[in-house]
């Protein structure tokens, strides 16, 4: 019976107005606690005063579309009132829903987060860069993931890309890292050091992901390419098969990743480096011949703009 049933996370359950919510009874009967369309009061939901709800997998489709069309209007209205906090929020929960997929979400809505992005630029030309040095209480992937699309709108907007090519890259930055949902939560989060154990466990990120990608959505190849081929590097050197052919929309949301992971997260064993540290860390690696000089350049410049 409970297998037919996802459960809600607590941080969902204000923006389910038209999905019926369901709890278990001791006997683990299913009864519904919430009707189709209506909404659970203020004070219930911010004092958490609710057992544990879940969905129905009828639901499962409807529910992901409202809420990702929820939060899509909070993004938009949060862009309007130029809210740097409550925008990288929601942001934040649009990817932590992308990335884990527990509703079994569509992903037909991230085109639409990504326009509401673009918007937002269009009238507030610092937005993109200044999300990406607001905290979060998320997950230190989904801050990642959240920055790396940032900067690499900020690139792509920066340099004229057209806007097609501007929502398929958006969506190469969100998901370009999913396949370490697959990977030990403590080895993903840690401040740690890894081990040279845990350091191959890691890599295999990539793989998982590309596997992910293939599997479940109907999207672009390049999308795809781009979870395997991120941590490559032109003169061989990366990971996971050692090439030097890689596409370009893998390249740049690799040098993108590489500059967020040094500039924007303190480890134990190193602090975070400022933008210029890490764009001279990055410049060593240009010169060795493991990243495309004009790229590295097009990003020092709209980063330093």
């Amino acid at each position: 019976m409970e297998e037919e049933y996802i459960p809600v996370k607590k941080s969902q359950v204000n923006l389910l107005k038209k999905t019926p919510l369901y709890y278990f009874s001791k006997d683990g009967e299913p009864l519904l606690y919430k009707k189709d369309g209506i909404t659970l009061d203020v004070e219930r939901i911010q004092l958490k005063n609710y057992p544990e709800l879940f969905i129905h997998k009828s639901y499962k489709q409807e529910a992901s579309k409202e809420l990702y069309k929820t939060l899509n209007i909070s993004l938009a209205r949060a862009i309007s009132a130029k809210g740097l906090a409550t925008i990288k929020a929601l942001l934040c929960e649009v990817v932590e829903e992308a990335l884990n997929d527990s509703l079994g979400t569509s992903f037909d809505m991230l085109p639409e987060t990504l326009e509401i992005l673009f918007q937002g630029y269009s009238e507030n030309k610092s937005l993109l860069e200044s999300l990406t040095l607001i905290s979060s209480s998320s997950s230190l992937l989904t801050n990642h993931t959240v920055n790396v699309l940032a900067l690499t709108m900020h690139y792509c907007i920066w340099n004229k890309f057209s806007d097609a090519e501007i929502k398929i890259l958006g969506i190469c930055a969100i998901l370009h890292d999913i396949g370490l949902t697959k990977i030990e939560r403590a080895i993903v989060e840690t401040d740690e050091q890894l081990t040279d154990i845990q350091f191959e466990q890691f890599k295999t990120h990539t793989l998982k992901g590309y596997k992910i990608i293939n599997n479940l959505f109907n999207f672009e190849k390049e999308i795809a390419l781009v979870a395997l081929e991120h941590h490559e590097k032109l003169d061989g050197s990366g990971y996971p098969k050692g090439m030097t052919d890689i596409s370009d929309a893998a390249h740049l949301i690799g040098l993108i990743d590489s500059y967020e992971y040094m500039a924007y997260r303190d480890k134990k064993f190193r602090r975070a480096q400022k933008p210029f540290g890490a764009m001279q860390i990055l410049k060593k690696d240009v010169m060795a011949g493991k990243y495309n000089k004009k790229m590295f350049v097009e990003l020092c410049s709209c980063l330093t703009r």
